[in-house]
């Protein structure tokens, strides 16, 4: 008797769900205007609506940065002794292209592509902070992790114009890489650069307070030149001058706790302890006249200033050969270029999504006068529903 129970509710069952498919037909049949006027007028409109809609074309430009050569930045500091092998971790960037992202992406460089295009008036946009959060949503700038190409994308509604808003990144960030030192070797350029400029300044010094020194003491130059301890006490003071450059040097690479920094730390101390010595035993300053052991220290300062320049024009060109051999800062694989087809709005996707949108619509406006019929059609529910009409008018 159980089987024959359970058989009879199975098919119960199944003759429920058949009535129920049964069902649904017959609601869509019903609605078969409803089911095929929604689709149509959304389809409809979609079609208008992407026809009256701006073209927007997307122009592209494609960019190496720069490569940091480490063989060539240790080889340079070779002749520094204790700087070398330094040079492979100076810049200690894990991504590169991360950086010049966010050069291109930053209000310096954005602030001088709005000035060069002029589109704070092209947006029409009353301050610079809303035309550079509208050029973020024109602009989109990505890399490739496995090639490590940066790829510069811009859109605007003509083709030429964003061409050269693709292109004006590219221009813009090699001017900002002009005024900034960030590969290894501009890095060190950029350092003996000013460190010249420093000891021309205090050459000079030395040089006018020797003269005016000289003048006054009655000292001539060849008396100054014969004295051996102011001879050894100059060749000294160049070496300590030296052994400071490459300290100043390491420091943007090291730590000091380098075993390299410690040492040459060492050996400057050991260089002045002996100057210190070599001054202090010569009897020649304590028989003169003030005005000539100014001249004397005058005339150590210019041979340290002069040793000192040699070194640092050394490391200078040093530098500006490793620069040299880096190659361009910035090169563009590809030029943006007018595209000649538009890039938005894509107007057959459009179409495709609003006609499926609308026959999910008309699917459920179908289902709901379905349900409305039979509510009015039963005594209970068609109360209900006079009570639901009554409860939402405004009285």
């Amino acid at each position: 008797m159980s089987d024959l129970n359970q058989t009879a509710t199975v098919a119960a069952e199944a003759e429920e769900d058949e009535i129920s498919l049964i069902d649904l037909a017959i609601t869509l049949g019903e609605e078969k205007k409803t089911l095929f006027a929604v689709p149509a007028i959304t389809t409809t409109l979609a079609i208008v609506v992407s026809l009256l809609m701006t073209p927007i074309f997307t122009a592209k430009t494609v960019m190496m940065p720069p490569q940091q050569q480490q063989s060539g930045a240790a080889s340079a500091l070779a002749s520094l002794g204790a700087l070398a092998g330094l040079a492979g971790g100076a810049a200690g960037i894990k991504s590169p292209d991360e950086m010049y992202i966010a050069f291109m992406q930053g209000e310096s460089l954005q602030n001088a592509v709005i000035k060069k295009l002029d589109l704070q008036a092209r947006y029409e946009k009353k301050t610079l902070f809303e035309t550079r959060e509208h050029l973020k949503q024109t602009v989109k700038i990505a890399s490739d992790k496995k090639s490590g190409l940066i790829t510069i994308e811009a859109d605007d509604k003509d083709p030429e114009f964003a061409a050269k808003l693709a292109n004006a990144h590219v221009d813009e960030l090699r001017s900002l890489m002009g005024r900034l030192a960030v590969t290894d070797a501009q890095q060190r350029r950029l350092f003996f650069e000013q460190a010249i400029a420093r000891n021309q300044t205090e050459l000079a010094e030395a040089e006018a307070n020797f003269r005016t020194a000289k003048e006054k003491s009655g000292m001539q130059v060849t008396a100054v030149i014969a004295e051996t301890a102011v001879r050894a006490g100059a060749e000294m003071r160049a070496q300590i001058a030296a052994k400071e450059v490459q300290l100043a040097a390491m420091s943007n690479f090291a730590t000091p706790q380098n075993p390299d920094v410690q040492r040459l730390a060492g050996e400057l101390s050991a260089l002045r302890s002996q100057l210190k010595k070599l001054e202090q035993g010569s009897g020649g300053d304590e028989k003169s006249s003030p005005m000539q052991q100014l001249a004397v220290k005058s005339y150590r300062d210019i041979k340290a200033r002069e040793a000192m320049a040699g070194v640092l024009v050394a490391q200078y060109e040093s530098a500006r050969v490793d620069e040299s051999k880096e190659g361009p800062l910035i090169q563009q694989v590809d030029v943006a270029v007018a595209p000649e087809r538009k890039s938005k709005p894509k107007r057959a996707i459009i179409v495709i999504v609003s006609a499926f949108a609308g026959l999910f619509l008309g699917v459920l406006i179908a289902f709901v006068r379905r349900a409305l019929r039979k509510a009015s059609e039963d005594p209970q529910s068609a109360s209900q529903m006079a009570m639901l009409r009554a409860a939402w008018r405004w009285k």
